[in-house]
């Protein structure tokens, strides 16, 4: 078929019909005839715009493009050359494909018939059993207008979703799925270095996809491949295209199908515009970050792939999270940058308003004590921007994807048990577990029930008479086990005089009915007083 031809046919495709020649020959009807493909088997992925019943030698001014013609053979010319011109004259005018009956005149297909369409590329089936041609068309053209029917459905669909998701100023991950859920396909969305920086896998493998992707990554141009089936659409921003839209599907893609793509492309691009390339890739590394954390993911694999592509190696690293807390502005900036100046490859991205995650990728050669020298030029970078100084602490360091969660959740609990008052020593910039002490332990053991009974069975009596009399006795007797049972340094603290100190304390004692020179008594009072100071007690009714 010329290539004249050929696109005259594809245009009359794409103005109407989502039904391919496939797809005929799949019809219940169809297959009532024992269809058999003589010719053109590579093109049957051909969308059917319209079905016609010709018995005429010449078709000339008759059609006008993506026909299938139904026939039975009864007027094609009997010599070669005629038969050839006959061909010639259908692929001319962007025929689909040509469909015989077999039978009567002609028991098989004339060879020069199957030959002219073979060297024109037009796709020749032959019909070995009688099926009334008025059912064939009847049954085609039924599908041509309920495929029309969910052409203007998803169009409809396509173009409600896409507004609403723009005006929600939504991510291209967002987009991106919203687009596999219209389309009923796999989509991935790369720049232009085909770098994937979402991609949504349906119900199938994210690593198969990746690697279907990959396969014809750079073969994918805008345009539909029947072959792979794969439709793909540019996404553009000031003038220039920026990166591509891929959708993935089973079969050829419908016109519904390269329409959703379309509003997709369009609605990328206008969040490009809007936000920038530079943040559309943060948001990619962003989105790998949370899937890691909220383990979101069907393989590793699939995180190891979409990591590189981006510029990171997750295989074979030990993973380091860190969290800072205090992020009271997005920290894009400071972090990307305090792990460039430690040297430190990482992802990381928002957890919830007031925290920053940071997953460390090290390598071999690379210790964990890295992380004080991160959360150092952190704080360096957060104070030339007159930031506050946050607070920043570490989980341990884990081999394995999935263990990435606890350790995180590990990280969260020191930094929280930091903020809150311990350790109260030291001048380290990145905090773990390890430095909490007792304060810093009963603080991430805090919404524990027993932790709450001990403290509130311990200091309950103290507690009630404070609030019944307005009194002062936990705050003494937390002065007092906070300086070590010195009474001197204790009245001078409270602002009180050594008679009025020992009378509280007796008072205490009695209350209490434990006795304060005893080491392990004052260390558990002591600790129901660390408890109290985090408050995970709810008041005590008097």
């Amino acid at each position: 078929m010329s290539e004249g031809a050929t696109v005259l046919a594809d245009a009359a495709a794409d103005r109407l019909g989502s039904l391919t020649i496939a797809d005929f020959l799949a019809m219940p009807l169809t297959r009532e005839g024992m269809p058999s493909v003589l010719a053109g088997a590579d093109r049957l992925g051909r969308t059917v715009r319209w079905v016609h019943v010709i018995e005429l030698p010449d078709t000339r001014g008759l059609l006008q493009g993506g026909e299938l013609i139904l026939t039975t053979g009864i007027a094609l010319p009997r010599e070669r050359a005629e038969i050839r011109s006959y061909v010639d004259g259908l692929v001319a005018q962007g025929v689909a494909g040509l469909v015989i009956e077999l039978g009567g005149r002609h028991p098989e297909a004339p060879l020069a018939l199957v030959r002219a369409c073979e060297r024109a590329g037009l796709p020749l089936v032959a019909l070995r059993r009688e099926v009334p041609f008025v059912r064939l068309t009847e049954a085609v053209h039924c599908a041509l207008i309920d495929g029309q029917r969910e052409l203007l459905r998803t169009t409809a669909a396509a173009h409600e979703r896409f507004t609403a998701l723009t005006l929600a100023e939504a991510s291209a991950e967002e987009m991106v799925r919203a687009t596999a859920e219209l389309a009923g396909g796999q989509v991935v969305f790369s720049d232009g270095s085909l770098r994937p920086l979402a991609m949504d896998a349906r119900d199938g493998s994210p690593d198969l996809l990746l690697r279907r992707w990959r396969r014809g990554a750079r073969a994918l141009a805008s345009g539909l491949d029947a072959e792979t089936g794969a439709v793909t659409r540019p996404v553009e921003a000031r003038g220039r295209r920026w990166g591509r839209l891929t959708l993935f599907t089973a079969r050829t893609p419908s016109q519904a199908q390269v329409t959703v793509v379309e509003r997709a492309a369009a609605a990328l691009a206008i969040r490009l515009l809007i936000e920038g390339e530079d943040e559309f890739v943060a948001k990619a590394r962003r989105s790998v970050f949370a899937d890691i954390v909220a383990a979101r993911y069907a393989s590793p694999e699939s995180v190891h792939a979409r990591a590189e592509a981006l510029g990171h190696t997750t295989r074979g690293r030990r993973y380091l999270p860190l969290v800072v807390l205090d992020a009271v502005r997005d920290l894009t900036g400071p972090v990307r940058a305090a792990l460039a100046d430690a040297r430190l490859d990482a992802l990381h991205g928002p957890l919830v308003a007031d925290r920053w995650g940071v997953l460390v990728l090290l390598r071999d050669d690379q210790q964990e004590d890295l992380a004080e020298e991160f959360a150092r030029r952190l704080h360096t970078r957060c104070d030339a921007l007159s930031m506050p100084a946050p607070t920043v602490a570490a989980g341990g360091a884990v081999t394995e994807l999935d263990g990435v969660r606890a350790s995180l959740a590990e990280a969260v609990d020191v930094a929280l048990a930091v903020r809150a008052g311990g350790p109260r020593a030291g001048a380290r910039h990145c905090h773990r577990i390890q430095d909490l002490k007792l304060r810093g332990l009963l603080h991430t053991l805090r919404d524990d029930p027993r932790i709450q009974a001990f403290a509130e069975r311990t200091l309950g009596p103290l507690v009630v008479r404070d609030a019944r009399d307005g009194g002062d006795l936990v705050r003494t007797l937390a002065a007092y086990l906070r300086l070590r049972g010195n009474k001197s340094l204790t009245a001078q603290e409270l602002g009180i005089s050594r008679p009025t100190l020992y009378e509280r304390l007796a008072r205490t004692q009695r209350l209490l009915r434990v006795d304060l020179d005893d080491p392990e008594t004052s260390t558990s009072l002591y600790a129901a007083i660390m408890v109290l100071e985090t408050g995970a007690i709810e008041p005590i009714e008097t």
